[in-house]
């Protein structure tokens, strides 16, 4: 059997990462996987997704993804780069020590140039896809749907809030904008495409324990608190997306022909799903689960809509997006799963 063509990918241990990992070896492709620590990584090989294609994977250390040069000799002789490594909304960075520059700007976009300023180097390179955010997307004056390129202004640094989804969204903006400039300024031998997922939901394979799913930073972190009974104060997302879709739009983009380089395609279900419709979700899949305490539920969310356009990645990429209920079956199904396993081990 003939080897597929080599990919590397950032991010690989994270929640979206990890599924376009599974699906990258699924599909074929040769990986490389980078990691600031080698022997981290290296534990993905265990996991049962990527168990079957070992052969395909390999792994490469980067202690310092943000110094110069970083990426040189890891996309050495690669076709396709996907960046999915970017900070994300942690509420650990709070008080006088919160730097949004240190935690959030300077990773995002110093990921998203280092890496464009490696492939430029390498005449192998393809095409880069590079995983933003729907939050770089704001809609317009009576402008009731977001489409890809409703981008939101462009903040300065000094004017970010302390806050970690602030933060992160600002970041995500500045890190769109400086590798939109850099398509603009250079004259490139590859192609850039931009992924920008909504409120991803559902399993995340390398997460092994309850509270880890509960308290590991992620949007997953919302919905499994949701079902646990919290109260949450602040608006989350209503624009969900089953993350194994997120996976598919990644692997499309990368494989699509007749790409413009600096497209962007949003990957999210629509309509939006009012956090209330979850619990509904919950009680028809899990009933069982509910009653016996598992799934406590009575949590409260408030709803940030943002009415997103995702037809252009349907009809470009061919991804058709899940429901609700395929989202709940993924994620809360793990969480049950991990419970069960938990209080059989007498570790509850």
């Amino acid at each position: 059997m003939s080897k597929g063509p080599q990919v590397f990918i950032t991010g690989a241990s994270g929640h979206i990462g990890f599924a376009t990992l599974a699906l990258l070896l699924k599909k074929g492709y040769q990986v490389r996987v980078s990691s600031r620590k080698l022997a981290t990584a290296q534990k993905l090989k265990d996991l049962p997704s990527i168990k079957p294609y070992a052969e395909q994977v390999s792994f490469i250390e980067i202690p310092d993804a943000l110094a110069d040069n970083a990426y040189d000799e890891a996309i050495k002789d690669v076709e396709y780069i996907v960046h999915i490594a970017s900070p994300l909304p942690d509420d650990s960075h709070t008080g006088t020590d919160f730097d949004v520059e240190k935690y959030y700007v300077e990773p995002a976009i110093q990921g998203n140039i280092g890496l464009l300023k490696a492939a430029q180097k390498s005449p192998t390179v393809k095409r880069v896809v590079i995983t933003a955010s729907v939050a770089v997307l704001e809609g317009k004056e009576g402008q009731e749907i977001i489409g890809p390129d409703d981008l939101a202004p462009v903040p300065a640094v000094k004017d970010i809030p302390q806050h970690p989804w602030a933060a992160y969204g600002a970041s995500k903006r500045l890190a769109n904008a400086a590798a939109d400039d850099f398509v603009k300024n250079n004259k490139l031998h590859y192609d850039v495409v931009h992924i920008l997922p909504s409120y991803v939901q559902g399993r995340n394979e390398p997460v092994t324990s309850s509270r880890e799913l509960a308290d590991r930073p992620s949007s997953n972190q919302t919905m499994i608190k949701f079902i646990q009974g919290y109260k949450e104060t602040e608006p989350r997302p209503a624009d969900f997306v089953l993350v194994d879709d997120v996976a598919a739009v990644h692997v499309a983009a990368l494989e699509a022909k007749h790409i413009v380089s600096g497209e962007r395609f949003i990957a999210a279900y629509p309509p939006p799903v009012p956090w209330v419709e979850v619990e509904k979700a919950v009680k028809k899949l899990f009933p069982k689960e509910v009653e016996n305490g598992i799934l406590p539920l009575g949590g409260e969310c408030p709803d940030r809509i943002m009415h997103l356009d995702s037809s252009k990645t349907t009809e470009r990429l061919g991804v058709q997006f899940h429901g609700i209920e395929d989202m709940v079956k993924s994620l809360v199904g793990q969480y049950v799963e991990l419970v069960e396993k938990e209080r059989k081990e007498g570790k509850n």
